[in-house]
């Protein structure tokens, strides 16, 4: 699948903004979507940290257990997490963020993508347009809860 990717300008410093966006423990109150957070790791936020997080998904709710496969301190981060399929087949999915200083504050992308897993990649040509117009749209959401939900902790 082709890789969806929103970006939004946040009022905050990059240290800040890292900083609550990785908050996972408090993210189902800073994001509408998010039903539910288990934290499953202790310490801080870092390589291999795992939680699961429940939404709303087309009238259900969905769980899956997320996990940090690529980290830089305020810079960016990778969540990765499976989505099981038929006989051993299924999807790993990457939500890569993104934190870069701009003279406003800081500029969040996240990237979204699909990798099929014991699945021919053509598999999920078909889909790509459905899966990617939602996918856009529920980070888009998620984005903007964060970034209103920033900008109201730091005043900005």
């Amino acid at each position: 699948m082709a890789k969806v990717k929103v970006s939004t300008e946040v009022k905050a410093p990059v240290e800040r903004v890292f900083e609550l966006f990785t908050d996972i423990e408090h993210a189902a109150e800073r994001v509408a979507g998010i039903k539910k957070i288990e934290v499953m790791s202790t310490g801080p936020f870092n390589l291999g940290y795992r939680w699961t997080e429940t939404r709303e998904v087309m009238g259900r709710l969905d769980s899956a257990t997320m996990e940090i496969s690529s980290f830089e301190r305020n810079r960016t981060y990778t969540v990765t997490h499976h989505k099981g399929g038929v006989l051993g087949s299924g999807v790993r999915i990457d939500t890569t963020f993104m934190f870069e200083p701009v003279p406003a504050g800081t500029k969040v992308s996240i990237e979204f993508e699909l990798h099929p897993e014991g699945l021919p990649p053509a598999v999920l040509l078909p889909l790509d347009w459905a899966i990617g117009g939602k996918v856009r749209h529920v980070l888009s959401d998620d984005l903007d809860d964060l970034k209103a939900s920033i900008e109201k902790i730091t005043g900005s």
